[in-house]
């Protein structure tokens, strides 16, 4: 039984030592090791030089699918295995999976990936919420494998046409799955083919690719295909930080609140941006946007609508490459109405924006948190940017954020008495971590 195993990689220097380091240790070794290089820039590859393996080198970075696609390509063994660069395994990894791929109607066996890291908020976020495992019990015909953590016949991936590569990053390995489900093929959850994950989370990483794994599903769906299509996701930002706070009450994690209630604007805003600049995926990178980009964009927003203010039309002197910095800011400003209302707290106010602009932007920039914050005090109204036209603003959007985000928080404030002080609570135990990392 001839087994090649390939870990793709992308500036892995951090973890690529410790992966490789468990990969020579297995009980049932691999004939044939790759490593997939899709263009990193760092340390990655001079650590794994250390070590018999074959690198496969991609010029530039062309996201996991393509690096798996070219792991099929590189060799023909008939089995081919998959381990992610910040993953280190068992000892007895590859032989469970190896002992359960004993069909022909079998074309994957994967374990489960558990999180080594849960020492704060953002990480254990993530051990909850972002599971790569489907519990402690053997399951025929899961939903999918998760694709850190596999093994598969190569035969019947070429067969399928190997993994999409529209998708980049997230998504490959459910489409794969669904493909070969499609054609009768099973597969197996062998729980003890255990894998550490080794990760580490900031506020920027954990909520973006969280939101990078579903952003597949919902193009697929049709989220973002029009106005009306996309006011449902929205909605559905709202249920699904719902349903996080539910589950999370209910097993009294409560420091992980927060963090809940974060996901449905930080998502809400990223969808947005991806609504206005549909398109390849490799091409969306919302951290890009510059500090003066954002500066602009609110100094506009503000001048004209004090400047222009009993005008139907607002001017604005930016184009449309900063739609989604000036709708980040309009909708900032239109949901302090409802902060002050609320929540009632200064601190716990700037210190949402604050999360929102480092969440999303992965920017720190205390000189422009101020300004904004100062303008939310200073200036009690700004209702009416929803009611004025204006180039780069898009009023649905403000207004089913608006609305569908003040019903959600009166809802949850009658449902469960005392949450509004929670989220607070847990927002400045929050706070520790993120200004930790």
């Amino acid at each position: 039984m001839k087994i090649a195993l390939y870990i793709p990689c992308f500036n892995s220097e951090k973890t690529i030592q410790a992966c490789l380091n468990a990969v020579f240790r297995q009980v049932r070794p691999a004939h044939d090791i790759l490593v997939i290089d899709d263009g990193s820039t760092d340390m990655t590859i001079k650590i794994a030089k250390k070590f018999p393996v074959r690198i496969i080198k991609h010029v530039k970075n062309l996201g996991l699918a393509a690096a798996r696609n070219s792991a099929i390509k590189s060799t023909n063994a008939k089995f081919i295995a998959s381990l992610d660069s910040d993953c280190k395994p068992g000892k007895d990894w590859l032989k469970y999976l190896a002992d359960r791929i004993n069909s022909s109607k079998v074309a994957g066996v994967g374990g489960s990936t558990v999180e080594t890291n849960a020492s704060n908020v953002i990480d254990s976020w993530r051990a909850v919420h972002m599971k790569q495992h489907w519990g402690n019990s053997k399951k025929i015909n899961p939903a999918f494998l998760f694709g850190s953590n596999t093994l598969f016949r190569r035969d019947l991936l070429l067969r399928v046409g190997s993994y999409n590569e529209k998708y980049r990053n997230n998504f490959e390995d459910v489409d794969m799955c669904s493909r070969l489900r499609k054609k009768g093929y099973s597969f197996i959850y062998e729980p003890q083919a255990i894998v550490e994950h080794l990760r580490k989370d900031d506020l920027s990483s954990l909520l973006n690719n969280f939101w990078k794994w579903n952003l597949a599903y919902y193009i697929k769906k049709g989220f973002y295909r029009n106005p009306e299509r996309f006011a449902f996701k929205i909605k559905d930002n709202i249920g699904l930080s719902n349903r996080f706070l539910e589950e999370d009450l209910k097993n009294k994690r409560y420091k992980l609140i927060y963090l809940d209630f974060l996901i449905a604007l930080h998502h809400s805003l990223r969808d947005f941006d991806y609504f206005n600049f549909p398109g390849k995926l490799e091409e969306f990178n919302i951290t890009m946007r510059s500090k003066v980009s954002l500066w602009l964009s609110l100094l506009d927003l503000t001048f004209f609508y004090h400047f222009d203010h009993s005008k139907a039309r607002l001017n604005t002197f930016l184009p449309k490459e900063n739609i989604f910095q000036q709708n980040f800011f309009a909708s900032s400003l239109i949901l302090s109405i409802l902060m002050k209302t609320k929540f009632k707290d200064k601190k716990f106010n700037k210190m949402l924006y604050k999360h929102l602009l480092l969440s999303v932007y992965k920017i720190r920039d205390d000189q422009l948190l101020n300004k904004l914050f100062n303008l939310l005090e200073l200036h009690q109204d700004w209702s009416g940017l929803v009611k004025k036209e204006q180039d780069n603003i898009n009023k649905r959007f403000l207004e089913a954020l608006f609305i569908n985000f003040k019903d959600w928080v009166e809802v949850l404030a009658y449902r469960f008495p005392g949450i509004i002080m929670l989220i607070k609570k847990t927002a400045m135990k929050a706070e520790k971590a993120i200004a930790a990392v």
